[in-house]
């Protein structure tokens, strides 16, 4: 799976009108994106004033001769949407916040150029991306190569107004990937409770807690992580200087 970056002039095209009315949306299939699959992420970066990515969208169908879904309202300029001749289906994931993936800061974290024409994502800049649209979409969506680096580190003690303990976001990947999203103590599940939108939510543990280490360390999500339950990670944490193993609190609960 590849992830993607298009551009979106809202002079010639009002895509937020449209996807304020549509789910899905016919989209040119340029030949900078003749690789495209099915599944791949696509992300939409609107022109000026916005400057900045807005959309997140997942491919549904490419290399469609003519479009099938009538979004015809929301083009401004013809030339440049009508008769294209290849187009590919996408359905949008998320609306994300204007602030969060500006043009500025994607320039800070590697990309080169302005985004004048599609192109994948890949290196440094894709992590950023990753990281801030992970709260956003599926986490099953993340390409399989961010979820096999070998050694995963996290720990670092960041100075604020207090202390905190600095979280990788691809150690949750990588946990649930592994060990699933069913609670290690009581066995709750939230997808089998609350339906798709339980789907895959579930706290990671750190067996050894990070503020018992107070430094950066290297974690194996197979050995020192576990998905837990809101409630059983409360109690194995309940006493914090001396938190319970997923055992022990195994044992004290009363059915």
């Amino acid at each position: 799976m590849k992830y993607w970056v298009i551009p979106c002039n809202i002079k010639a095209y009002d895509v937020i009108s449209a996807f304020n009315k549509l789910n899905e949306v016919d989209w040119k299939q340029s030949k900078n994106m003749k690789s495209a699959m099915i599944g791949d992420i696509v992300l939409i970066y609107l022109s000026r004033p916005y400057s900045c990515i807005k959309y997140v969208c997942k491919i549904k169908d490419i290399n469609k001769p003519q479009p099938t879904i009538d979004d015809s309202d929301y083009i401004i300029t013809g030339d440049n949407y009508i008769d294209y001749g290849n187009y590919m289906q996408l359905e949008l994931l998320e609306n994300i916040k204007e602030s969060l993936l500006t043009f500025e800061n994607l320039k800070l974290h590697g990309l080169k150029g302005n985004i004048q024409g599609p192109r994948s994502l890949k290196d440094n800049l894709l992590n950023f991306i990753l990281e801030k649209v992970d709260p956003f979409f599926n986490s099953s969506n993340k390409n399989e190569y961010e979820l096999e680096n070998i050694e995963y580190k996290e720990g670092k003690i960041q100075v604020r107004y207090g202390v905190k303990f600095e979280r990788n976001p691809k150690l949750r990947q990588k946990a649930v990937k592994i060990h699933g999203a069913t609670c290690k103590v009581c066995g709750f599940n939230f997808e089998q409770v609350y339906d798709g939108i339980g789907k895959n939510f579930i706290e990671i543990h750190h067996i050894k807690p990070m503020y018992s280490v107070r430094k950066e360390i290297s974690v194996n999500p197979k050995t020192d992580l576990a998905p837990l339950c809101s409630n059983c990670h409360k109690m194995i944490h309940r006493n914090k200087d001396k938190p319970l193993t997923i055992e022990e609190l195994k044992e004290r609960i009363i059915y």
